[in-house]
């Protein structure tokens, strides 16, 4: 199982947590959950960084001498850590974070203090990634054609998959996705005219997730339905119709219409022809509209994916909260995996409903079951991690006994609320009894 190792990374005191199918993090406010998320992010990605070195030549910016491919890694690696986290010069110069893809295959970050500058990023890369980086070392005069060969791309993939024991797309949707929809118009023009420096200068997780919507926005020209039409009859593509079938109900109940992309507008299409365009709709829907793209597009191309979501429930009404979990539970149990980092009760509650109806289907009748939640969203307790985040510590708040996330952890809100009124209807009280 991959395994991450957090010290001393902003809010983040220490983590050491085993990377399960379905992931939750909740807790306060900068309190270290998006931290965690971006970390796995940032480690999983690394995949798709070094694809990208040993598929094209690198030189030094310095000096034009060439790079070993192992130090052209490393030094992508520095920079997507800077734009991902930011300046080193406030961490603590005792900083390290280690990633586990496999028994033995890791990567480690780490600082320095006093080393070329203060807190210099330090990379540590196990044996056998090295044995394969210099196996494929560009440093050399010879060229690898299969590298530079487009037709040769995907053997490349397979073996680095192979190498790193996982072979599934990592999904980053950040929180504050509706400045992406507000800007839909001039989202292509703005992003086209930017300079590299400028791009980068963007967060590494928002500059990710802005090119990912980018390339997908052409693929909804029609409905999802015939989406799926379009998948089942003109392609050798295997997909899960029923799962599929689900998802593009629910995306439809949570929007209250089908997103489209007609000539480069977006649009909400409602009944009939009416429509509306994405920048003037809800702040929830405009929240919603691309979890939901972005991952249908996943599953309807049944491209085995790890999607990281950052607080699915922004903006929206706790009813649309539940079926938008639903939703991300139906595409976890298609074979991908999931995280969530949410404030919201109804999210967890959510999960609890599914995790309890597989909890008892051995127990009573599973077609009236199956009426309650569609045995398609029944979530396993084993495959189910939830983690409570606060002042730097991260604690399990899974119930082993009642095989459910503890709720109540969250809830403390709740509870100050009720002791406020609590007292007020004291005072109440008091005044009424001495006014007597």
């Amino acid at each position: 199982m991959e395994r991450i190792v957090i010290d001393k990374l902003g809010p983040v005191k220490h983590c050491d947590l085993k990377i399960n199918d379905f992931m939750v993090f909740t807790g306060p406010q900068a309190s270290g959950k998006s931290t965690i998320a971006k970390s796995i992010f940032f480690f999983k990605d690394i995949k798709n960084i070094l694809f990208m070195q040993l598929s094209k030549q690198v030189y030094s910016e310095n000096d034009g001498i060439k790079l070993s491919t192992k130090n052209r890694l490393i030094k992508e690696i520095r920079l997507v850590f800077l734009q991902t986290f930011g300046t080193t010069w406030c961490m603590d110069d005792d900083m390290s974070m280690v990633y586990y893809y496999t028994e033995d295959i890791y990567i480690k970050i780490h600082l320095k203090s006093n080393y070329k500058s203060h807190n210099y990023i330090w990379i540590d890369l196990c044996e056998k990634l090295t044995v394969y980086l210099d196996e494929h070392d560009f440093a050399q005069d010879r060229l690898l054609k299969m590298f530079l060969d487009i037709s040769n791309n995907g053997l490349i993939k397979k073996e680095i998959d192979e190498l790193f024991g996982s072979s599934e797309n990592i999904v980053y949707i950040p929180a504050g996705r509706s400045m992406m929809t507000l800007f839909s118009s001039q989202l292509m023009f703005m992003y086209s005219v930017m300079n590299d420096d400028q791009k980068r200068s963007l967060d590494y997780c928002t500059q990710n997730y802005l090119e990912r919507i980018m390339q997908l926005k052409p693929n909804f020209s029609d409905s999802v339905q015939k989406l799926i039409k379009d998948k089942i009859e003109l392609t050798d593509t295997r997909i899960n119709k029923e799962n599929l079938q689900q998802c593009a109900a629910l995306m439809k109940q949570i929007l209250h219409g089908e997103y489209r992309n007609v000539d480069g507008e977006e649009r909400l299409q409602m009944a009939g022809d009416r429509y509306v365009k994405i920048n003037f709709a809800s702040s929830g829907q405009q929240e919603a509209v691309w979890i939901l793209n972005v991952v249908f597009y996943y599953l309807l191309n049944n491209k085995k994916s790890f999607f990281i979501i950052e607080e699915p429930e922004s903006h929206l009404f706790p009813n649309a909260q539940k079926l938008i979990t639903e939703f991300i539970s139906l595409a976890k149990n298609d074979g991908n995996k999931v995280i969530l980092t949410t404030h919201s009760p109804y999210i967890l509650g959510t999960i609890n409903n599914m995790l309890y109806a597989n909890r008892i289907s051995n127990k009573v009748d599973k077609a009236a079951l199956g009426n309650i939640i569609n045995p398609l969203k029944w979530l396993k307790f084993e495959k189910v991690s939830a983690y409570y985040v606060e002042k730097g510590s991260i604690i399990s708040c899974m119930d082993e006994d009642f095989e459910a996330i503890n709720n109540e952890i969250i809830d403390g809100a709740s509870e100050e609320i009720n002791n406020d009124y609590d007292k007020m209807v004291g005072l109440l009280e008091d005044n009424e009894r001495w006014g007597e």
